[in-house]
């Protein structure tokens, strides 16, 4: 696990979701910092999993709201990605409350970098041509 830096082949060619993803590779270095700082406080990861939450929800609202609109044709197995994410994600922050260990968070960590950068390099690069046919850069 490494810390991710935003790399201009990350660009899905539109702005806003360009912005949400680099905002996300933040909240990951937070945690991915945390990890390698052995600071497995309780409350320090408490709100790393919840803006993870929080930030993938406003994140996948806004690919999901352009998916609608623009009757993206990939749109239900996209989102049935988003669903496992969330999933997954719900698994592991109940495994951390039952077992706060540097284990897990390195778990966490491998599972969320690796999600990332394949999501936005391979599954959201899907979907530029139809945003950008429909004006959206």
């Amino acid at each position: 696990m490494a810390l991710i830096k935003w790399e201009e082949s990350y660009s899905v060619g539109v702005k806003e979701i360009d912005a949400q993803h680099q905002k996300m590779i933040g909240i990951l270095n937070k945690l991915f910092s945390t990890v390698l700082a052995n600071n497995y406080g309780g409350e320090n990861v408490a709100n790393i999993f919840q803006e993870l939450g929080d930030y993938a929800d406003l994140h996948f609202t806004t690919e999901e709201k352009y998916f609608l609109e623009f009757n993206y044709d990939k749109a239900v197995s996209h989102q049935q990605v988003h669903d496992d994410y969330r999933r997954r994600m719900d698994e592991l922050k109940i495994c951390y409350a039952d077992k706060p260990c540097p284990e897990v968070l390195s778990d966490l960590s491998v599972f969320l970098e690796g999600w990332w950068v394949w999501h936005i390099n391979h599954t959201d690069k899907e979907y530029t041509q139809c945003f950008h046919d429909h004006g959206l850069f």
